[in-house]
């Protein structure tokens, strides 16, 4: 009796232990970061919530930090011309913002350069 309990706390323990190393669904993954992009904002769609920067169109959603030169900023703050810096990430074909970084600390973000 005694090797049968013991038997099955051996199992259970084994299970256990499986159900806690297995990793996430894929589903529960974060998705993959972009290399983001720097340049002005070319256009603000404010129906669709997007901006345009660099030719690339970014979707900005309820999570995307907004700032202007540190400060905190709104979707609404965000103007044509402005200098952003913008942290992305991608899931299938769209892109969506992070963080989007306007006035001088977009600014003082260097250009990156494509790798050839």
């Amino acid at each position: 009796m005694r090797s049968f309990i013991r038997s099955l706390l051996a199992l259970a323990s084994a299970i256990a232990l499986t159900v806690i190393t297995t990793d996430a669904p894929a589903a529960d993954k974060k998705a993959p970061k972009d290399a983001g992009t720097h340049g002005k904002i070319t256009a603000v769609d404010k129906d669709a919530k997007t901006i345009t920067v660099a030719g690339k169109v970014i979707a900005v959603d309820d999570t995307t930090v907004i700032t202007d030169s540190g400060k905190p900023a709104k979707f609404a703050d965000l103007k044509v011309g402005t200098e952003a810096a913008v942290a992305t990430f991608k899931l299938g074909d769209k892109l969506t913002a992070t963080s989007i970084k306007t006035g001088a600390v977009a600014a003082a973000v260097p250009t990156t350069k494509k790798k050839k």
